[in-house]
């Protein structure tokens, strides 16, 4: 029997592979798909929510730690301002990290650790100290252990009516879990002021003494007695653009009845660069130091910084109050990281009668 083409088996046509791929398969996937399509777009839909809400928890956690940080800052100035009002050297020590350094808005830098030691006697809790108010502030954290904090502080010393203002900046650091201050950056606030400033105090040129007043109670009634070794003498220089202050500072003697005396040689002038009255003092004893001098009403006040024959820092304000004549009140205030030298902080000069000059 004769078979024809038509009986043989055949090839699958590739066409009609291709027409039951497209017309058969695809449709199935796609319906299968189609099925799929919503689960799968809610399951998009819930990672995508859980991102949400996971990130939203980071953020609020964090924005908490930082709140928290930024309250517990602000608890550390709080307390630091505490200290140095009531004296507390011991705290205001405590409250500085062992690196930290202060540069004023002279350029002068101090590192608290260099300080020397202050006595903790009810003397020098009595002392009496300014008052600082400070303004609104910001905290700005660099990393999740340190800040800065910028702000604005007024300060009026004991005495006095004119606030010295100013700006400054403070980096905290975290140090076993107790934020502490690194440095202080500090900077005056502009101030109306000329060389003819340097005028005004042409009355101190003469030979002074200081004095102080009798303890109360004193039978005598002797008023006002010379304190030992303690002279003043002012002149101009050359010039006139200096006035030259040599003051010489006797001890209270040593065994053989020697008076142990210091020589202090200070230069008080015009200081274009800082537009301020300045002065530069240096000491027989090895110890120097720079000052500002400003108005306050019929007062001169007098901020200090230095170093003692030992290296160790301090600082110090003074206020003379002249009364026209021939007496000006004199008035010191350590600060709370300095020592007390055991200088009268009230006395007065009295200006000697011209010939007696030393």
């Amino acid at each position: 029997m004769q078979r024809t083409n038509d009986s043989l088996p055949l090839p699958p046509d590739p066409r009609m592979h291709d027409s039951m791929t497209i017309s058969g398969v695809v449709p199935a996937r796609r319906e299968r798909l189609r099925r799929l399509l919503p689960a799968a777009v809610t399951m998009l839909a819930i990672s995508a929510a859980m991102a949400v809400l996971t990130d939203a928890r980071g953020q609020s956690a964090g924005e908490a730690a930082a709140a928290a940080d930024r309250a517990a800052i602000r608890a550390a100035a709080a307390a630091y301002r505490t200290a140095l009002a009531t004296g507390d050297a011991a705290a205001v020590k405590a409250a500085w990290a062992a690196d930290a350094d202060i540069v004023d808005g002279r350029g002068q830098r101090v590192r608290p650790a260099d300080i020397a030691p202050v006595d903790a006697g009810p003397a020098a809790a009595s002392r009496p100290r300014p008052e600082v108010t400070v303004g609104e502030t910001t905290i700005r954290f660099l990393t999740g252990d340190v800040a800065v904090e910028d702000g604005t502080a007024d300060i009026v010393l004991p005495g006095t009516q004119t606030a010295i203002e100013g700006w400054f900046s403070a980096l905290w650091v975290r140090r076993d879990g107790v934020w502490k201050l690194a440095g202080v950056r500090e900077s005056e606030r502009p101030v109306v002021a000329d060389a003819n400033m340097l005028a005004d105090l042409d009355w101190m040129v003469g030979d002074w003494v200081v004095v102080v007043d009798e303890p109360a109670g004193n039978k005598d009634g002797g008023g006002p007695a010379a304190a030992p070794g303690m002279e003043m003498s002012v002149r101009w220089d050359a010039g006139r653009a200096f006035l030259v202050r040599d003051v010489r500072v006797a001890g209270a003697g040593t065994d053989d009845g020697d008076a142990d005396v210091v020589h202090v040689h200070q230069r008080i002038g015009w200081d274009p660069v800082v537009k301020r009255v300045r002065s530069w003092s240096f000491s027989s004893d090895g110890s120097r130091g720079e000052a500002t001098w400003f108005r306050d009403g019929g007062s001169w006040v007098i901020v200090q910084t230095g170093n003692l024959p030992g290296g160790q820092q301090h600082s110090q304000v003074s206020i003379y109050t002249y009364d026209g004549r021939d007496r000006c009140i004199w008035r010191t205030m350590p600060d709370a990281l300095s020592p007390a030298d055991g200088r009268p902080t009230r006395a007065t000069w009295v200006r000697k009668p011209k010939g007696e000059g030393r």
